[in-house]
């Protein structure tokens, strides 16, 4: 008996979809072949070259700048000082020159005059080298204001001065702004010419030194100070303990000399207007008080009353300039790529700022001897 197919089978033959049996049977679509991953070499061969230039370039500058600053240092191959002019007034087609030199703010040794308010006697003697070495230099006219600053500082101006005045035979004016007081006027003394305004405060001849004693802040918080030393005055500052009599007498005895080299500074350079070490010693004049600039002028101490308009007419008459014979300039420190260099490179300097507890005084480095009124 043939089997016959039931109706179930020939139900789902009857059933079945012809478009999924021919997506059974078709191949499968073809595969795009992955791309092999590009290689990196070249860009990091590029940017190794480019660094290598990069490096060669730095290194080959920094040779450079390295055999020219000893090239510089060899004998015979210093140049003279060199500063930038800023010109002033007159004729700027003039190659005769009356330069003005400011000493404005504390006078203090060294070169940093980069510090706010400060003037520094290395930078201010170079100037005044510099106006040695020129021979267009006609006259020099040195602006104070300045209430003073260490008795070594202001000595040292004072001596370029008058060597600028000696041995170059160069006219050198003082013209004094808002003050020219103690060592300030100790360096005016050296000029041959005083000009200051009427208001000017100059004057406060003298001599100062300070020191702290806080020997009770001490023992209120239970301190002791242990010091070893080799003479018996070694310590003769030491603010932990009182003065004995002797250590005052050495003291007041290296102020006394001190006060009376800047009365000799003093006589000699106002001699012309009657001003003796006599007259200094028996009069206030020089007792350390302050004057204005008209004050001043009747003392003896200023020669005359006026601007710094009337100190270039002095000058220009010192130096036997018509008018239209002469410009008039000020000295200004280049930019040095060597010193910019030097300072990126060395070591770093600490920076203190000290606001003294008044907002207005100087805090005065115990020991050393200073021309500065006594406010400061």
């Amino acid at each position: 008996m043939n089997d016959m197919p039931s109706d179930k089978t020939i139900s789902n033959k009857e059933n079945s979809d012809p478009r999924k049996e021919n997506e059974a049977a078709s191949p499968p679509p073809p595969q795009t072949p992955a791309q092999p991953k590009r290689k990196k070499w070249g860009c990091v061969g590029i940017g190794a070259i480019l660094i290598g230039l990069a490096s060669l370039t730095v290194a080959a500058g920094l040779c450079l700048i390295a055999a020219l600053a000893l090239l510089s240092k060899l004998p015979g191959l210093q140049k003279n000082y060199y500063f930038e002019e800023e010109f002033v007034e007159g004729n700027q087609f003039s190659s005769n020159k009356i330069v003005i030199i400011e000493v404005s703010g504390i006078i203090l040794g060294g070169g940093d005059s980069s510090m706010y308010a400060v003037a520094s006697s290395e930078e201010i003697c170079k100037k005044l080298r510099a106006c040695a070495e020129d021979s267009s230099v006609k006259a020099v006219i040195v602006r104070l204001n300045t209430p003073g600053g260490e008795v070594t500082a202001s000595d040292v101006i004072h001596h370029e001065i008058l060597k600028l005045r000696q041995e170059y035979e160069m006219p050198v004016i003082a013209c004094m702004e808002s003050m020219a007081a103690s060592g300030g006027y100790y360096v005016a003394s050296a000029c041959e010419h005083i000009v200051a305004n009427r208001l000017t405060t100059t004057g406060s001849i003298g001599v100062i030194i300070e020191t702290y004693n806080y020997g009770e802040l001490m023992a209120k918080l239970g301190l002791k100070s242990e010091i070893y030393k080799s003479g018996p005055m070694k310590d003769i500052l030491d603010g932990s303990r009182p003065r004995t009599e002797a250590e005052k007498e050495i003291v007041q005895k290296l102020v006394n000399d001190t006060y009376a080299e800047f009365l000799k500074i003093v006589a000699k350079g106002r001699s012309h207007t009657g001003i003796t070490m006599e007259k200094l010693r028996s009069t206030n004049i020089a007792d350390g008080r302050i004057f204005d600039g008209a004050e001043a002028q009747k003392l003896g101490l200023v020669d005359e009353l006026g601007y710094l308009e009337d100190a270039i007419a002095v000058a220009t008459k010192r130096a036997k300039l018509g008018d239209g014979e002469y410009q008039v300039v000020r000295y200004h420190e280049p930019f040095s790529l060597m010193r910019f260099l030097g300072e990126a490179s060395g070591p770093s300097k600490a920076l203190r700022v000290e606001l003294p507890a008044t907002q207005r005084s100087l805090n005065l480095d115990p020991g050393k001897l200073y021309f500065l009124p006594s406010a400061w």
